[in-house]
């Protein structure tokens, strides 16, 4: 049975058609991924999802509203369209896209870590990868007269953001860990660096058996007792302040320290591990929530970006389980299990 040309057109046209686009194509898309993440803080510091909230408007009508220019802002919704923030509603309004209603001040929201990634303090640092992967070291104080945590003491509307970006990722990561994690084997927890104790009053909420004892920076502690006593677990909370460069509170069955150890290079990692262990008697046990690398593909690839970032702020790292083992083997303590929770995963020692 011969083929005729038609045929062969036709075969042509469709393998055309699901090949990959030229490799310059790939990337260019690569890199005007940047400006899309640009378009999406923007999008959240300008407040657009705010602006539709009550129903659609024409574009006029939503640049007068933000107090914007109005055509530059009619071009920045057309690129807010172009990465799924925006569509074209009736009579030439524009809505919210599922996408766009997340980066409202309400409700599940990601606005606040949109704005901490499209800050100076982050975005701008990023320029300077390349100097963090030659020599190992951030350039965030080469850049702002000071390390990252020195910075957000100095600047308090940029502290703001990330720290309201934190907890917005929080929220997610909390979920995930309270139902990973068997926490019921524990009488009492302490939470190393847990902030202002969204985690632990989740954990003491599904655990009513358990009491916890709070511990972070003076100024971090202070505003705790709000959300602790929203979630109805206060009287079973004793904050403590102090530095875990210090060390800890003693007396614990459990010590959960979530998502610190990634901020910190090795030497300062071992000195936090150092300080839980003297603080744990002998049969504690340690709950290390982090993103570890090298337990999934998918996951990794989402992992090796946040270990960029934890390099080019503040030298920290994400950690593979084997580098976890090492500093917990340093001060007594035996690696026992990894239970996942989505991207992150808690990292269980016990002290011997």
């Amino acid at each position: 049975m011969s083929t005729s040309r038609r045929d062969i057109m036709t075969i042509a046209t469709s393998e055309s058609l699901h090949a990959s686009p030229p490799v310059s194509v790939q990337i260019l898309d690569l890199l005007m991924g940047g400006w899309r993440a640009g378009v999406v803080s923007t999008f959240a510091e300008l407040g657009v999802a705010d602006g539709l909230a009550s129903g659609g408007l024409t574009p006029a009508q939503l640049a007068v509203r933000l107090g914007l220019e109005r055509d530059t802002a009619e071009r920045f919704f057309r690129a807010g369209a172009s990465v799924g923030l925006l569509r074209q509603g009736e009579a030439g309004t524009l809505e919210l896209t599922p996408l766009g209603r997340a980066l409202a001040t309400d409700g599940d929201s990601m606005r606040n870590f949109a704005r901490w990634t499209g800050s100076t303090a982050e975005r701008a640092t990023w320029a300077h990868l390349h100097t963090a992967v030659r020599t190992g070291r951030s350039p965030f104080a080469a850049m702002h007269g000071s390390g990252v945590w020195e910075f957000m003491e100095s600047d308090p509307e940029t502290a703001a953001v990330f720290n309201s970006a934190m907890s917005e990722l929080s929220k997610r990561i909390i979920r995930s860990v309270v139902e990973a994690f068997d926490f019921s084997r524990f009488g009492s927890v302490t939470d190393v660096g847990g902030g202002r104790g969204a985690l632990l009053a989740a954990v003491l909420q599904k655990h009513p058996e358990m009491s916890g004892v709070l511990f972070d920076q003076p100024d971090v502690v202070s505003r705790a007792m709000t959300e602790l006593s929203d979630a109805g677990v206060s009287a079973r909370v004793t904050v403590t302040s102090g530095s875990f460069f210090d060390s800890v509170p003693s007396g614990s069955d459990l010590y959960m320290i979530s998502n610190v150890f990634h901020d910190w290079d090795d030497g300062r990692s071992r000195l936090i591990f150092k300080n839980i262990a003297s603080a744990m008697h002998s049969g504690a046990h340690i709950a290390v929530v982090e993103a570890v690398a090298g337990l999934d593909d998918t996951a990794d690839k989402a992992i090796a970006l946040m270990d960029m970032d934890m390099l080019v702020l503040c030298e920290g790292k994400q950690r593979t389980v084997e580098e976890f083992r090492s500093l917990m083997s340093e001060v007594g303590i035996e690696l026992v299990g990894v239970s996942r929770a989505g991207l992150q995963s808690v990292v269980e020692g016990k002290k011997v």
